[in-house]
């Protein structure tokens, strides 16, 4: 099969690129300001669309898939940028779905950029612990979410809960509404805006009640492609780092480029690189035909987190001493790929659905492959 990108979807990356160039400051996530300018960030970006990439949508006139959200996602990586793309990604993809009210006045305001919506589809990384219960004043929600990928910065999240039946429902939950805790969270990555969310019988808004098993499922793989995307644009920038130091970096009277075990490792880096990208690229293309795309996220997520985690080190390393400092960014890139690499599943979690599939066994835990 040959896979090739449009014009369209290459002016896409083309144009993200740019304003990323111009606007994104992912050192800025060390600072106090680090919420204020990643909301500044965001708020640009969606004034572009891409708050409402990935949607089919006549009254908006949308059209895109699951390739033109995971080429953003590459290039959000590249710059490190910290904006929460995934999260409000997985929740356009659930409110799209939703069958209450309340999901198409919710999805509206995250298209016009009004509120930044953050989601939980699946478990991401840490423990995900709430329950939702229908009274006469409407539905509440009690428990605890360990990690919230952007929950530091989003002013709404959308979270699956179990109800009293025991069926999953997703529900809407504003972030300052009462009884609600959100502690932001130390993190190797503070471009991830974590934050610990706890719940004690707070208001909750309906999304999707019955029937909401597929939905999250397909919220769920958009996530982690996302995730496995931005992995291959943090492993393809570190890579393109090292090479240009590589390049001007002089020993013995050379550029250490000209060392052999210098070429081999840049040349074993582009190899990951490309290996994560057709990973993405593969799982993109069958999420965006609306096939069950659960083994290729899997593999794309496990093969992008590691490559990424192995070509930022090693970019690291061919900087020496320089790349240990905090002022150069080269270390950016690689708290980014741990991050990634832990998020949404990590590589044991989507090395087992691979497995279990190539085995033909039931997964573990009941996860859908």
């Amino acid at each position: 099969m040959e896979f090739q990108l449009t014009a369209e979807q290459v002016g896409l990356q083309q144009s993200v690129r740019r304003l990323l160039a111009a606007r994104a400051a992912p050192r800025s996530a060390f600072t106090e300001e680090a919420p204020a300018q990643a909301r500044a960030l965001w708020a640009a970006l969606n004034d572009v669309g891409l708050g409402a990439l990935g949607l089919d949508l006549p009254q908006y006139e949308l059209t895109s898939t699951a390739i033109e959200q995971m080429l953003v996602a590459e290039e959000l990586g590249r710059a490190v940028a910290p904006v929460p793309f995934t999260g409000v990604a997985a929740a356009t993809s659930l409110l799209s779905r939703g069958t209450e009210p309340a999901a198409a006045h919710l999805l509206e305001q995250v298209i016009e950029g009004r509120i930044t919506v953050a989601a939980l589809p699946a478990a991401t990384g840490g423990g995900v612990d709430v329950k939702a219960a229908a009274g006469d004043e409407g539905w509440t929600v009690d428990g605890e979410v360990a990690i919230v990928p952007g929950g530091a910065w989003a002013q709404t999240l959308l979270v699956v809960a179990h109800t009293t039946n025991g069926t999953p429902a997703v529900l809407a939950v504003e972030l300052d509404a009462p009884g609600v805790t959100t502690t932001p969270l130390p993190a190797i990555d503070p471009t991830a805006g974590l934050a610990q969310v706890g719940f004690s019988r707070t208001p909750a808004v309906p999304v999707l009640v019955h029937d909401a098993d597929e939905a999250i499922s397909a919220a769920s793989a958009l996530a982690t492609l996302l995730v496995a995307a931005e992995s291959t644009g943090v492993a393809e920038r570190a890579l393109r780092i090292a090479a240009e130091y590589a390049l001007t970096r002089r020993q013995f009277g050379h550029p250490i480029g000209a060392f052999q075990a210098i070429k081999h490792k840049l040349a074993d880096m582009l190899v990951l690189v490309e290996n994560a990208r057709s990973a993405c690229y593969g799982a993109a293309w069958q999420l965006s035909g609306g096939e069950d795309a659960g083994l290729y996220v899997a593999m794309a997520k496990a093969v992008a987190s590691e490559s990424a985690t192995q070509v930022a080190a090693d970019a690291l390393q061919i900087h020496g001493g320089i790349g240990c400092t905090f002022e150069h960014d080269i270390h950016l890139y690689l708290r980014r790929a741990k991050s990634g690499q832990l998020l949404y599943g990590d590589t044991a979690e989507h090395l087992d659905v691979i497995a279990a599939a190539l085995l033909d066994e039931p997964i573990p835990g009941g996860a859908t492959r």
